[in-house]
């Protein structure tokens, strides 16, 4: 509770002084101009708190992620050639401080991550965080999923770094628009 209060208090004074957050909010939104206070809101608390929110039953969270899996579309391009194709990144880091990494669920979708391990990654970012009030959790804005189709979960970013990062580089040099050299 009194960091979900002090992230209302300090958010307003973030996006206006230039601190590294103001940059990193300032990149979010050019990369996603369609998003809303309630998004930056979500970036911070994701930040903050990681998937804490989300995660108590782990058959539950494979059940879950399956179904988005196979419900989302995959408007992703055939071939990566960065982290940034397609309308919402393969995977991005979390604000100013970097604590957590939202992974794209194409990833899943695409054999790329394991669902197993994508869910023992989840488990594992959870350790030690503390639950927020679950009246603070936010979703991201109307305007925000019609024009980016957000589907990720947030992994701790030392978690990230060491088990997935080196696959997700792998998959994008692997495609076929690297091999033609162009």
């Amino acid at each position: 509770m009194k960091k979900f209060l002090l992230l209302i208090v300090l958010l307003p004074l973030v996006v206006t002084a230039q601190t590294p957050c103001n940059e990193a909010l300032m990149k979010y939104a050019q990369r996603y101009p369609a998003a809303e206070s309630q998004d930056l809101y979500k970036l911070v608390f994701q930040d903050l708190y990681g998937p804490g929110h989300l995660l108590t039953d782990s058959l539950a969270a494979v059940r879950y992620i399956s179904r988005e899996v196979a419900e989302m579309k995959d408007t992703y391009p055939e071939v990566f050639r960065d982290v940034n194709d397609g309308p919402f990144p393969l995977y991005e880091y979390t604000l100013c401080d970097s604590n957590f990494v939202r992974v794209n669920l194409v990833l899943v979708k695409r054999g790329v991550i394991a669902l197993d391990k994508l869910v023992s990654a989840l488990l594992r970012s959870t350790e030690g965080l503390p639950a927020p009030d679950p009246k603070f959790v936010m979703t991201h804005s109307t305007a925000f999923k019609a024009a980016y189709d957000p589907h990720y979960r947030i992994i701790r970013r030392d978690i990230f770094d060491r088990e997935f990062r080196n696959e997700i580089g792998v998959y994008i040099i692997a495609t076929p628009l690297h091999h033609q050299g162009q």
